[in-house]
């Protein structure tokens, strides 16, 4: 009998921040956007998941609240470039006990930076995540501006699993300056100049995408699904040891 391989679901959340500059060593940041979270393709009962966001010292379902928050750093008055935030997400196995199974999980993040509505030439690799072990980065599908990490695990119903644990912005952003003269009401002083970060007023735009697939006749799922090929150590609920002939432990 053939096995059905299931459609994958996909659970994106999107959140963003707005940099201010106001030395090169302090700045602020606000939340300025959130999206709603959207379920893509979800017509099966019988896989589920979730991202939920530790905000002040609890963890909240993404899928409920519909943002991220980046709570440390929104609550930290004197944001600084270059210091490491904790921001903890987590990916959770929310299926049915009784009608659900294990998955495989897959986490696309997609990074970029937004000024005035339209993107910007800043270096999307300047917005650094801490991801936690047992995540395998495919370099083959990674760009600048997107991580394509693969839990290497099955993850079983009702338990979760970390995956962001922190976020920085490198302080290489701050080399990015303007010098030109100071104006005051559209006068320029003469004999005095200003730095302008470019920087100020840009938008950290993160978003996570998250999909799960069975881990029944696993190698098959993930490749009708993701379109790689994995290589796992037990066909049915195997830990993925190879993706791509690439290493993934």
């Amino acid at each position: 009998m053939k096995n059905k391989i299931k459609s994958p679901l996909i659970l994106l959340a999107v959140g963003a921040l707005i940099i201010g500059a106001s030395t090169a060593g302090a700045t602020r940041a606000a939340v300025v956007y959130q999206s709603q979270v959207e379920r893509v393709n979800f017509s099966t009962a019988a896989l589920s998941i979730d991202l939920l966001e530790e905000v002040d010292g609890e963890y909240i379902s993404v899928g409920e609240n519909g943002k991220l928050t980046f709570s440390e750093i929104v609550n930290d008055e004197s944001f600084k470039a270059g210091k490491k935030y904790t921001e903890n997400v987590k990916v959770v196995n929310n299926s049915n006990q009784s009608t659900g199974y294990s998955e495989y999980v897959r986490v696309v993040v997609r990074k970029s930076w937004y000024k005035d509505g339209k993107q910007t030439s800043l270096d999307p690799g300047l917005i650094k995540l801490t991801v936690a072990d047992g995540w395998y980065l495919n370099e083959d599908e990674t760009t600048a501006e997107q991580e394509v990490y693969y839990m290497t695990s099955p993850l079983g119903c009702g338990n979760g699993a970390d995956f962001i644990t922190g976020i920085q912005i490198d302080n290489k952003v701050t080399n990015f300056v303007e010098t030109k003269p100071l104006m005051k009401e559209g006068v320029e002083i003469k004999g005095i100049i200003e730095n302008e970060y470019l920087y100020n007023g840009e938008n950290v735009y993160i978003q996570l995408q998250a999909d799960a697939v069975q881990t029944h006749n696993g190698e098959d799922a993930i490749y009708a699904a993701w379109g790689v090929k994995a290589t796992c150590d037990a066909a049915d609920d195997g830990n993925i040891i190879e993706i791509n002939g690439v290493y993934a432990q």
